[in-house]
């Protein structure tokens, strides 16, 4: 599985491998099955549970985020589409940005401001650890 590492490691993004079925304990834990029944995306298996999922609709040539959080750490999942994302660390003020395409999952710490650059219309699954709180969202324009 690739992995990138942004901000020092407060943003990764990794490409889920696409592997054929298997029980082998040598197959990766996240990954993308392609089945003659259409795709199954494993995108998340860890102790903490999800309390926030929400889908996202991505239109081409539209912004969203432009935001940090305190609390929710989070994730994106790519289902379709491509968007750049692009973050800066509140502490540093560092800035970096990567291309995010379907099957691809991004992970963002707090205290990192994050905005989705729509250049391909698609959809993807954002979730979390931490339940939704509006107080939690702090507006900070990137682009």
């Amino acid at each position: 599985m690739t992995e990138i590492a942004l901000l020092g490691g407060k943003v990764r993004k990794q490409a889920l491998p696409v592997v054929q079925p298997s029980s082998s304990p040598e197959s990766p834990t996240l990954k993308r099955l392609m089945l003659p029944q259409g795709e199954l995306a494993q995108f998340y298996d860890g102790d903490d549970g999800i309390r926030y999922i929400a889908q996202i609709e991505l239109q081409a040539g539209s912004v969203r985020g432009n935001h940090y959080h305190k609390i929710k750490q989070e994730w994106i999942y790519m289902m379709s589409g491509e968007v750049m994302l692009i973050v800066e660390d509140l502490a540093t003020k560092a800035r970096e940005s990567v291309q995010l395409n379907p099957g691809d999952l991004a992970f963002i710490q707090t205290g990192v401001v994050h905005t989705l650059q729509v250049t391909k219309s698609g959809q993807a699954i954002e979730f979390s650890t931490a339940r939704f709180d509006p107080s939690d969202i702090y507006r900070q324009k990137l682009i």
